[in-house]
């Protein structure tokens, strides 16, 4: 595909030098000096900024109302996998890392990460490089190019489930995180000696953990308890607290018992390896 049929499509660019907007076209870019518009009337301004020497790609920028999740490690695909499984009919662009997957995601905008630092959904107001763009390895030699695997004059998927889940659970963990040092760990007063000072107490916070677990939707309750697991281990929770309450939040959901003790014990043994 080419810069205009792009146009034509509705969508805003960039143009590409290397991995970054071309300075030559986008000194300073934003989403309100994209290059935009029917290209109808004016093919030529868009072959001089496409066509130039000093632009080697096209980048759309990221629609409201849409998520690209960038898998480009053994990790991030390995997460993917298990919360959607194999992308389909929606658009997949092939890159020399990976793939990009377009979701149609009502209500979501900024971009997230999943895992940590491990899946990067990109959002409304940033862009990914498509075809015919090329691609340049660290020492500025050319390595590849972008192409479509899935074009998006197909459509775009909504969201799976698995992965809206973890979105949502993600969002209430950081709406209630604490102004303690620990999401997890609470100051709490205490009256030494005729002075009130703080002392930091192991009552840990993990209400909204065991909300998420509880209310978990069938099917996607494994991913959200091995979520959870591993929210609380690099929060410091210990092994003997989170088998506990999550456990009791599983149970609660009416998930199978055996299968969340597996899954927790799972989390932490993962970590001790590492």
């Amino acid at each position: 595909m080419a810069a205009a049929d792009y146009l034509r499509s509705g969508y805003r660019l960039l143009a590409l030098r290397g991995k970054r907007p071309n300075p030559v076209f986008h000194e300073e870019w934003s989403w309100d000096r994209s290059v935009r518009g029917d290209p109808t009337g004016h093919e030529a301004d868009i072959e001089a900024i496409f066509d130039h020497p000093s632009t080697t790609g096209i980048a759309i920028l990221i629609p409201e109302n849409v998520l690209v999740a960038d898998i480009d490690t053994e990790e991030a695909a390995a997460l993917f996998k298990d919360l959607a499984g194999d992308p389909k009919d929606t658009a997949i662009g092939r890159t020399i890392n990976g793939i990009h997957v377009w979701y149609v995601a009502p209500g979501e905008a900024a971009s997230r990460w999943l895992g940590g630092r491990t899946l990067l959904f990109k959002g409304f107001g940033g862009y990914v490089a498509v075809e015919p763009s090329k691609h340049f390895a660290e020492d500025g030699t050319e390595d590849g190019e972008y192409r479509w695997l899935t074009p998006p004059d197909q459509g775009y998927d909504f969201l799976p489930e698995g992965i809206a889940a973890m979105l949502k659970a993600d969002a209430l963990r950081d709406a209630m995180k604490p102004e303690a040092e620990s999401d997890f760990m609470s100051i709490q007063l205490q009256l030494k000696d005729g002075k009130w000072t703080g002392e930091m107490w192991p009552t840990w916070n993990m209400d909204g953990l065991v909300r998420v677990i509880r209310d978990a939707a069938e099917g996607n309750q494994n991913n959200i308890i091995h979520w959870a697991a591993c929210t609380a281990r690099d929060g410091g929770v210990p092994y003997e607290v989170s088998m506990e309450v999550l456990l009791a939040a599983a149970l609660e959901g009416h998930h199978p018992r055996s299968r969340a003790v597996s899954t927790i014990r799972g989390a932490y043994k993962r970590a001790r390896r590492g």
